[in-house]
């Protein structure tokens, strides 16, 4: 049987006009395996590894890796954390954050 074991999983942080978007790589993770909070402007993901064997499988080699992963994140002091949306796809954590409408940018024009 293998040991489970927790590592930081890799982070990839795109600044758009709107919002920032993370994508946190989580292979292996189901989204009911997945525990994602804030508190503060502090995002912390947590996640639970359950590979089940499917029913009359038995395993004649077994290579599977339980990973557990664990991470926080600091928000930007412009990122609204009451608008946090998360979606996992294909092991991609993508975790949207507003920015705050006051610090948006915008086109003044010059009269």
């Amino acid at each position: 049987m293998n040991e489970e074991k927790t590592i930081v999983p890799s982070v990839y942080l795109a600044e758009k006009d709107e919002a920032y978007e993370y994508r946190i790589l989580v292979p292996g993770i189901g989204k009911g395996d997945a525990d994602l909070h804030m508190e503060n402007r502090t995002m912390t993901l947590r996640t639970h590894a359950s590979f089940q064997k499917p029913a009359g499988f038995k395993a004649v080699a077994e290579e599977f890796e339980h990973v557990n992963y664990a991470v926080s994140i600091d928000l930007p002091e412009m990122a609204d954390p009451e608008s946090l949306s998360a979606k996992l796809e294909n092991g991609v954590l993508v975790v949207t954050v507003q920015k705050r409408p006051e610090t948006k940018s915008r086109r003044i024009d010059v009269l």
